[in-house]
């Protein structure tokens, strides 16, 4: 296990060691983000779909990905409301503790506990049951907890996003004879994207109101992190799905920390910045503990 994870824990370690002894500044991850977004993801994104062997059993796994956002808006409204929260800190709450962090942090995880094949299911997982659905749905969220009668879903921004580009255009060339030197150029550039997400991650870490928020954001993570990945564990034995590989990698994802994008949409929002933040930081700290813990839970079971 320490040797899987050494890994994630070197590269995030390096990018909030660089900011705190002022190597790079904050500014200096959005050029890293940009580069992971337009260049190596979509790349990553086409090398892994174009080997992936995609079984129609697999639309049920993204399917139950859906599941689990739909469930997890349920309980973290109820819960929020239970704690008394406010419209716009509970509108963050939710989005904080549905949406996961499944690309910049589940890849690494992937490679460190499945591998390459469970990177590609992974790929297509964070596309389908996670990109969409947070691009689909958080305007509902946002605008109910800016106290909003009118809402948007900018399909032209979903469409044009360029892993999502590379996702279709991957798909359509399935079939086609690709040079092994086009596809090994595209390994080299995608596989970048870990050592560079979490070290994007780690320079924008920041605890300045943990303190403050302490029960807001442990009900945060107690519900991304553990009640519904480890009910979404318990529920696969129960029906008795075989899980394999493909369920796996879908389990990894669904027990991710809370989305650095969903912050960022919490932010624009103008709602909960705190809360947002102080999730995503708090979140991939626990992460070294409670994805290890419901990986051995699905396979132990």
């Amino acid at each position: 296990m320490i040797k899987a994870l050494f890994p994630v824990l070197l590269y995030f370690s390096a990018g909030y060691l660089s900011r705190k002894f002022r190597l790079f500044d904050e500014n200096a991850s959005q050029i890293l983000i940009k580069f992971i977004i337009y260049i190596s993801f979509p790349a990553l994104v086409i090398y892994n779909v174009y080997f992936l062997k995609f079984q129609w059993s697999f639309l049920w796994v993204l399917l139950s990905g859906w599941g689990v956002i739909l469930f997890s808006i349920l309980v973290s409204f109820f819960i929020g409301k239970a704690l008394k929260l406010n419209k716009p800190t509970l509108a963050s709450f939710i989005m904080m503790a549905t949406f996961g962090n499944t690309s910049f942090l589940g890849f690494p995880y992937q490679m460190a506990f499945l591998g390459e094949e469970g990177l590609r299911y992974a790929v297509v997982f964070d596309q389908f049951s996670s990109f969409l659905p947070v691009s689909l749905i958080s305007p509902f969220i946002l605008t109910y907890g800016q106290d909003k009668g009118n809402f948007s879903v900018d399909i032209k921004r979903i469409i044009t996003f360029p892993p999502f580009v590379a996702i279709i255009f991957a798909f359509f060339i399935k079939n086609f004879y690709i040079p092994d030197f086009v596809l090994d150029s595209l390994k080299m550039i995608g596989m970048t994207v870990i050592p560079l997400a979490l070290f994007s991650v780690g320079i924008n870490l920041k605890f300045s109101s943990v303190k403050e928020r302490i029960r807001d954001i442990s009900a945060v993570i107690f519900i991304k992190m553990i009640f519904v990945p480890v009910l979404f564990v318990l529920l696969l034995h129960i029906i008795g799905v075989e899980i394999n590989i493909q369920w796996q990698s879908a389990v990894i994802e669904i027990a991710m920390p809370p989305m650095v994008l969903a912050s960022i949409f919490v932010i624009g929002a103008g709602l909960d910045k705190d809360l947002a933040v102080s999730a995503v930081g708090v979140g991939i700290l626990a992460s070294f503990i409670t994805v290890p813990f419901v990986f051995y839970l699905l396979n132990t079971l």
